[in-house]
């Protein structure tokens, strides 16, 4: 698969799906890139409805959102740019060009700047959203694809692909605090909630590193299903979306041990958490759905049809900016 531009497919159709059971966080919105159609699916997670979809040309992949929830930015690899949507009117309200290959994007907690891997230029690059323009570079490894902050804004990890590597940069200095060596063909990257541990998961290697943020050694290596796309943890588990597995596969974050694994629907892709954590939503390519986890119960409580080819490469999930 070419991490920049999806094979037209579609599986089937799953019908959009009221909550069987529980709540997500009130007011927690998904926004879902999907590279075939060309848009963002805006999606209330309360109901599991698509609330608005917004075109955005140039097989859009990568999806960040501010902390304040104002702003999405998406990136657009065929177009050499990323799109800035307000999330309040759901509309485009700025276009920066990047040039290269932009893939995986994060945002500064603060605010600014905004971080998108540059596929083809091996590095990270600095965009100033106010400015709209981009204003630095950082180096990585080969191919870097997914892109994590911490929660304090001092570091920023890209999974560096075609380097087999994850590498963890200094955001004030731009220069590389450590590369560590994880499996075949890291592709998304995640911090754990607290803050203490990495995850990069190998697409290569159907497997998932665990690396030590502090002191960059890693901490152990958890086999998967096959073709690992993304990871994140909630409630004490890691939720792990394999790609040619149609799966998650779930295993204790503690002992690493597998707890379950469950068939959320067909080549799922990106994953995130809700705002409460509870809740672990995940966009199915070859379904064009979204499903929602019940991260206690470890079931599958809805789903919801999406534009075709969805990605949500990147934390997609974040508060609704008209709940007060």
């Amino acid at each position: 698969m070419s991490p920049l531009r999806g094979i037209a497919a579609s599986a089937g159709l799953v019908l959009a799906g009221m909550l069987a059971a529980g709540t997500a966080a009130a007011g927690d919105l998904a926004y879902v890139t999907s590279q075939e159609a060309e848009t963002l699916s805006i999606v209330d997670l309360d109901t599991m409805t698509v609330r608005s979809t917004v075109p955005i040309a140039g097989k859009p992949a990568g999806i960040a959102l501010s902390a304040d929830g104002k702003r999405a930015y998406v990136s657009r690899p065929e177009a050499k740019a990323i799109s800035v949507v307000d999330t309040a009117s759901g509309t485009v309200i700025r276009e920066i060009a990047t040039g290269g290959g932009p893939l995986g994007i994060a945002v500064h907690p603060s605010g600014a700047p905004v971080y998108v891997a540059d596929w083809f230029s091996h590095s990270l690059l600095v965009v100033d959203q106010e400015a709209g323009k981009v204003v630095g570079a950082f180096e990585t490894g080969q191919s870097p694809s997914g892109v994590a902050v911490s929660g304090d804004g001092s570091v920023v990890v890209t999974a560096d692909r075609d380097s087999d590597q994850i590498s963890f940069i200094d955001t004030r200095t731009g220069k590389a605090i450590a590369r560590v060596a994880v499996g075949a063909r890291p592709f998304g990257v995640a911090f754990s909630p607290d803050g203490t541990r990495v995850y990069a998961a190998n697409v290569g290697g159907d497997s998932v590193t665990i690396v030590d943020a502090a002191t960059h050694k890693v901490l152990a290596t958890v086999d998967v299903g096959s073709h690992p796309y993304a990871a994140a943890e909630t409630r004490g588990k890691v939720f792990v979306t394999d790609q040619y597995g149609s799966t998650v596969t779930v295993f204790d974050a503690a002992t690493r041990e597998r707890l379950t694994t469950l068939e959320t629907g067909e080549y799922p892709e990106g994953i995130d958490v809700g705002s409460d954590g509870r809740f672990v939503y995940v966009a199915n390519w070859f379904d064009d759905t979204l499903a929602k986890i019940d991260a206690e119960t470890l079931e599958i409580v809805g789903h919801v049809t999406v534009a075709e080819g969805p990605r949500a490469f990147g934390a997609f999930v974040g508060a609704d900016p008209a709940t007060p």
